[in-house]
């Protein structure tokens, strides 16, 4: 079977890569990618599922992301001319993509020996932008291979490690946190400037902050993500600071006091548990988090 995603050999040298690297592939014609059949997989999905709205800036405040007043189909089918931007979430919910995915990251496990196998938490994302548009400055907390489909855009990535970029505490994941984070021009100095076409594709990096530019076409763009034992213990941690924080407790960066890292993510496989019991009987994000953190504690919905 011809590989569908094409790591060159030797590039990957350990399991949770820190730096990104060029791929290849072959679904630039993919029939599951073609517009008429998204427009469908976005009707046909959940409302939180789908996020899309109009024109927005790399430093977009999140209350103030402007609605493009169309349906998710609607979206799709106008994408040209809509100024919009759409993702189409957790696609692996459809046995078609979720296929697809799977296909795919056997495929990178077998090309790095295994180094980048076990990939667990398998999730999928499609991304359709309208000429011009942008994806806000933000990072994510998966592994993620963003392979292009149609059209061209700009990647800028930043050293997640870098924190004259963004801070330890806006690294730092917490329950109703908004992914955007706060972005002004001069950080394009230390960016790493990716330039993806049709059937080229890139590694991002775990917590990697990164804004998008799309090209002058219609760009449809497919996310796979996924976990490791590792990164989901850097998941974990990263709550863990964000709370202790918020208890008004200074956290150091991940790895600096291992074992104190380990007790943190021990903590967290108890505690987690907690919160998600007392949030389903109250009901209410916020008032979990109240409960746990105190009144005065700030949460954007997102």
């Amino acid at each position: 079977m011809n590989k569908l995603i094409e790591i060159e050999t030797g590039c990957v040298t350990e399991q949770m890569p820190r730096s990104t690297f060029r791929v290849s592939h072959r679904l630039d014609n993919h029939p599951l990618f073609r517009l008429e059949r998204l427009a469908r997989l976005a009707a046909s999905l959940p409302a939180d599922q789908v996020e899309f709205n109009g024109p927005v800036l790399p430093n977009q405040d999140p209350s103030l992301t402007p609605s493009n007043g169309m349906t998710p189909e609607e979206t799709v089918r106008r994408i040209e001319e809509a100024k919009s931007w759409m993702v189409i979430k957790n696609v692996e919910a459809d046995p078609e993509y979720k296929e697809l995915l799977d296909v795919c990251l056997d495929q990178v496990a077998e090309q790095t020996g295994g180094l980048m196998g076990a990939a667990m938490m398998r999730q999928a994302f499609i991304f359709v932008t309208s000429p011009s548009n942008v994806t806000p400055f933000h990072m994510d907390p998966e592994l993620n291979f963003l392979l292009q489909i149609r059209g061209e855009k700009r990647m800028s990535l930043f050293d997640p490690s870098d924190r004259s970029v963004v801070s330890a505490e806006g690294m730092e994941l917490f329950p109703g946190k908004h992914r955007n984070l706060p972005y002004t021009d001069a950080f394009e100095a230390k960016a790493t400037q990716q330039h993806i076409k049709p059937g080229e594709g890139i590694f991002v990096p775990l917590f990697a902050p990164h804004w998008v530019q799309n090209g002058n076409e219609v760009s449809v763009s497919f996310s796979i993500t996924w976990h490791t034992e590792a990164s989901q213990r850097l998941v974990k941690l990263s709550y863990m600071n964000a709370g202790l924080r918020r208890l008004g407790f200074p956290q150091a960066d991940a790895g600096e006091h291992p074992l104190w890292d380990r007790a943190k993510v021990a903590a967290y496989d108890v505690l987690r548990p907690a919160y998600d019991t007392v949030r389903r009987l109250v009901g209410d994000r916020r008032k979990a988090i109240a409960i746990f953190f105190g009144r005065k504690t700030q949460v954007v919905a997102g």
